[in-house]
């Protein structure tokens, strides 16, 4: 080739070269997320360093030098900036990351629970003149008003039921509230969050560690560049360690709150709702309340409560309104719109228009400012109204009905015919009891018992789950369906869909609408049953309540009923398939946190009748999630941690646990242990047999320390599996034909195992089997036979 054609060559070459890589830069910038400038400046530099090295053109030493030194200052320069994007880019996820950590699950839960206003009810809070406002009530203090000075609290109170947190819902959605503060912030930017306690809730939502973390997320969200400020230990933590798992204080929660308020050049607008319902002393609530408002004039709080001593004391001379004062106009709005509504009553308005006037004023009249009162007795008067009563009765059924919430309760579920009442009464009773374990119970702590100092324990039992329409329609079903239900057979959405929906619709007619499934529009058969009203709540706590319930529903036990409940719940859906349904594993891991809950709660009232349930709880569990059956075949390691480890965090962070009977051992559930080793089970053979007698020693249970140490030297002259019938449940093994009584103590002593017979007992109906090795299939029969005393004691609660 002449030289002429390899200098072209060359020369095409270089070009095609250029372009090459122009292109390929170009690629590598369209590619690039814009939010990241860092990462658009490195390319562009190594371009322009590419560029001067290749391109920079000079044949001469000194060009050489020139080019060399500019691109190594480039690259210091690029060097610098890049160090400083990358650290940008680290502090921001670090931001981001600590903004979540004050988030929780239940964050919105009650605020979007309460009910709207309903159509044109509480205008005139923002709109009433001082004229009108002294007409409507005894003297309080005009809110728009309140709004505009630089007075820092307003007290909104009033009895149970009146209608404050819709109030209190209202004013934080209502576009008039920023039109006030305008007059109120001077240009300064206004940041508006709320909290509603809610003592029905989790502990989140009842306390004050879930109070700041609520308020503070809602605001550092609008400006996470001061997340350095308000938190500097926890800033300084992550720059070394890189993340802070550690659960919130109080005393960092309070900090950072009141430095957040300090900043002078923000307005900060609090609505804080159900003071009355915070899990804590109300006084010091109080008091810190008031310490934050009086910080500067940069700061309003808005709180509502019942008319509690402590909050008068605190409030009394501070703006204020008392709602029941205020009401009957908005009462009588709805009574008339609710009742007019209705096809029979507009006739009789027609044909008589003084009376059914007359009758809208006497519900205004008697509901003495409660707001809830109203709807329950307008759907009473419908309800009359469908089936023909005319005025007079009208008129007779309102004045029978109570003035006030509790009696009014009683009086509507007195007039419930036998069987529904009974039907009502079951259902009260276990929702009740759904409740009741988690006052007395925290799987968070070794001992299992609530502490009532220790906040950050208490902040980890929001995975508390009330109980779902789904587990609540098993709940009145003979308990010995949840033992012959097949895991592996699921019902199908529609059932499930079928079943929630029936047991919605109960609610409303055996219950009366005192018990509600608000989110069942979109969470379907999961959709969690709650009180229509903390009255509600109050009214079933009461004695009083608690006796009328239990004398219409027999010899119904609602622990035993839940337990049946979840375990047949568990049985009817299939997690594995349904993980993109609200019936997938997060519901399965809800479900066998309240069961085992109730196995808690039942042991600690010396009661063993969860015993067989939790077995077949295990038993299906592990069906679920595939575990190898390690008591079956020598020598298999448990690869997964086992379910109890993952409902129960105190012994999922800190034990060893394989199988039920280690998670027995270490939360001593005595009667499970009693009765596993009446079945056969050899203790001598356990892997973690020093480990668990360790646990005991150092927890000091001395009782099944003794228990175990007997069972061991039974063991040792022979007596365990030597025996070909240690293998067999107590409640089929062939021996006298004694008939176990009901509630007969097993085991030789302790409370009533009801159903599980004692040693050496057949119960009823059993015929003597010789004695060989029972298959699995012969073991599940002996659990359902060991609950046929709980099932005849359903029966004999049905009469």
């Amino acid at each position: 080739m002449h030289l002429q054609e390899r200098l072209e060559a060359f020369t095409r070459d270089s070009e095609d070269r250029t372009t090459r890589i122009k292109r390929n830069f170009a690629n590598i910038l369209e590619s690039l997320d814009r939010k990241n400038a860092w990462q658009t400046e490195l390319v562009k530099s190594a371009r322009q360093n590419l560029y001067a090295s290749t391109f920079g053109g000079g044949s001469s030493q000194d060009s050489n030098i020139s080019n060399s030194a500019a691109a190594a200052n480039q690259l210091d320069v690029f060097s610098s900036f890049l160090s400083a994007s990358a650290k940008q880019d680290r502090e921001d996820f670090i931001k981001r990351r600590t903004l979540e950590t004050l988030n929780f699950p239940d964050l919105r839960d009650r605020y979007e629970r309460i009910s709207e206003a309903h159509q044109k009810t509480f205008d005139w809070v923002f709109h009433e003149t001082n004229a009108q406002t002294r007409s409507m009530g005894e003297g309080w203090d005009n809110f728009a008003n309140w709004l505009m000075s630089n007075k820092p609290l307003y007290w909104i109170t009033g009895k149970p039921g009146p209608g404050k947190s819709t109030l209190m819902k209202y004013l934080s959605d209502d576009m008039h509230l920023q039109q006030y503060l305008k007059v109120w912030r001077s240009d300064k930017p206004v940041c508006i969050s709320r909290f509603f306690f809610w003592n029905s809730g989790t502990t989140m939502q009842m306390s004050r560690i879930g109070l700041l973390q609520s308020l503070l997320y809602q605001n550092i969200g609008s400006f996470p560049d001061e997340i350095p400020r308000l938190f500097p230990d926890r800033w300084r933590y992550q720059g070394f360690f890189g993340y802070d798992a550690r659960p919130w204080s109080w005393s960092q929660l309070s900090q950072a709150f009141q430095a957040l308020v300090s900043d002078q050049n923000k307005m900060f607008f609090f609505l804080i709702d159900g003071l009355d319902e915070f899990d804590g002393d109300c006084q010091e609530l109080a008091q810190f309340l008031l310490g934050v408002a009086s910080t500067g004039s940069n700061v309003k709080f808005c709180v509502a409560s019942r008319p509690w001593l402590v909050f008068e004391d605190a409030f009394q001379r501070r703006p204020s309104l008392r709602m029941e004062d205020l009401t009957l106009k908005d009462i009588r709005l709805f009574a008339s719109e609710k009742l007019t509504g209705n096809i029979m009553f507009a006739q009789l308005r027609d044909h008589n228009h003084e009376s059914a006037d007359m009758l809208i004023e006497e519900v205004t009249q008697k509901s003495s400012g409660v707001f809830l009162w109203v709807p329950l007795v307008v759907k009473s008067l419908l309800e009359g109204l469908r089936d023909g009563d005319t005025v007079g009765d009208l008129q007779a059924r309102l004045l029978l009905l109570p003035r006030d919430l509790e009696s009014l309760f009683q009086k509507i579920l007195g007039v419930l015919d036998a069987e529904y009442f009974e039907q009502g009464a079951k259902i009260f009773q276990t929702v009740r009891a759904s409740h009741v374990p988690w006052r007395d119970i925290s799987l968070e702590n070794a001992k299992l018992m609530e502490s009532e100092d220790n906040e950050t324990a208490k902040q980890s039992r929001d995975n508390k789950s009330p109980l779902a329409l789904l587990s609540l329609s098993f709940s009145s079903e003979d308990p010995q369906w949840a033992f012959s239900a097949k895991y592996g057979e699921p019902m199908s959405s529609s059932e499930r869909n079928y079943r929630a929906e029936t047991m919605r619709r109960r609610l409303n007619s055996r219950c009366k609408g005192l018990l509600e499934a608000p989110t069942f529009g979109s969470h379907g058969p999961e959709a969690k049953v709650q009180y229509l009203h903390r009255t509600v709540k109050d009214f079933l706590e009461e004695d009083r309540a608690r006796t009328f319930l239990a004398a219409g529903s027999g010899a119904f036990d609602p622990h035993v009923a839940l337990c049946a409940a979840l375990l047949r719940h568990t049985k009817a859906i299939s997690p594995s398939q349904d993980d993109e349904e609200a019936s997938g594993m997060m519901a399965f891991s809800g479900l066998l946190q309240q069961f085992i809950v109730q196995c808690h709660w039942l042991e600690k009232q010396g009661r063993g009748d969860y015993v067989p349930f939790l077995d077949e709880m295990d038993r299906t569990t592990e069906l679920i999630l595939g575990y190898p059956d390690i008591t079956e075949v020598p020598g298999t390691e448990m690869t997964l941690p086992h379910w109890t480890k993952r409902v129960d965090p105190y012994v999922g962070k800190t034990l060893r646990v394989d199988s039920v009977f280690d998670y027995a051992v270490v939360r001593s559930l005595t009667h499970y242990i009693r009765w596993k080793l009446d079945s056969g089970y050899s203790f001598t053979k356990n892997r973690h047999r020093e480990y668990l007698l360790d646990c005991l020693r150092t927890s000091g249970n001395q009782t099944l320390l003794d228990l175990l140490d007997s069972t061991e030297t039974s063991d040792s002259h022979g007596s365990g599996s030597s025996n070909p019938r240690s293998n067999l449940t107590p409640a089929i093994l062939p021996q006298t034909q004694e008939i176990a009584p009901l509630g007969r103590p097993p085991y030789g002593g302790g409370a009533p195992l009801l159903g599980v017979p004692p040693r050496n007992v057949i119960p009823l109906g059993v015929q003597q089997q010789p004695a060989a090795k029972v298959t699995k299939k012969d073991h599940t029969f002996g659990i359902r036979t060991a609950v046929r005393g709980i099932t005849d004691k359903f029966r004999l609660g049905r009469g």
